[in-house]
């Protein structure tokens, strides 16, 4: 239940940064980005949180966990399955836009654009959401996958969806700058050429 009210609490944020942008309040946008990342980090802790309490009233945990898997794999059932790799995409792009505002990277239009993906990816982890009751309690957890029981597969999610949500930074930075009439500017190409080449090397690798 902790984890569904926080996650509407980073599409609240969200929205308000969004909201914030579009009235050049730069605070109100600071603030709103560093609650929603904020928020995003609470239900992402709440998820490790029932993972490693074997709490297998979620459906999410007793389909990915068991009380007999071993630590590594424990952490890794978070993005183990559909469910918990869209709030590990969701945590990371929110995490990257609270930099980024922070940071003043984006013009106000780019971080509206940024905000709104959040929003969607918000809305995506409520369809699949990793909160979801289970039907039936498994006392001891249906366990991992063997085949995703492998060191590998346990840092290769989180590549992915770093290279994922970074390469939300150029596509922000360069819509962007098309909307505001800016695209003869170059402090937009520097930008997004950055992140970009960060985003292929984590996907490459």
């Amino acid at each position: 239940m902790i984890g569904t009210v926080l996650l509407g609490f980073v599409l609240l944020f969200a929205l308000s940064a969004v909201f914030f942008d579009a009235k050049d309040s730069d605070r109100g946008s600071r603030i709103s980005a560093i609650l929603a990342g904020l928020a995003a980090i609470g239900a992402s802790a709440v998820l490790f949180a029932v993972i490693l309490s074997n709490d297998f009233s979620y459906s999410y945990v007793a389909s990915y966990s068991s009380i007999d898997l071993p630590l590594i794999y424990k952490i890794s059932a978070f993005w183990a399955g559909q469910q918990g790799s869209f709030l590990l995409w969701l945590l990371i792009h929110a995490l990257v836009g609270t930099y980024m505002v922070c940071t003043n990277r984006l013009t106000a239009t780019g971080r509206i654009i940024y905000h709104l993906l959040t929003a969607m990816l918000v809305i995506l982890v409520f369809i699949k959401s990793p909160f979801a009751p289970a039907e039936h309690i498994m006392p001891d957890g249906y366990g991992m996958n063997p085949l995703l029981q492998d060191p590998w597969m346990a840092i290769h999610p989180p590549l992915v969806f770093f290279g994922y949500a970074l390469l939300a930074v150029p596509y922000a930075a360069s819509l962007g700058a098309l909307l505001s009439e800016k695209a003869d500017s170059t402090a937009w190409l520097a930008l997004a050429r950055h992140w970009a080449l960060v985003a292929w090397a984590l996907l490459g690798a």
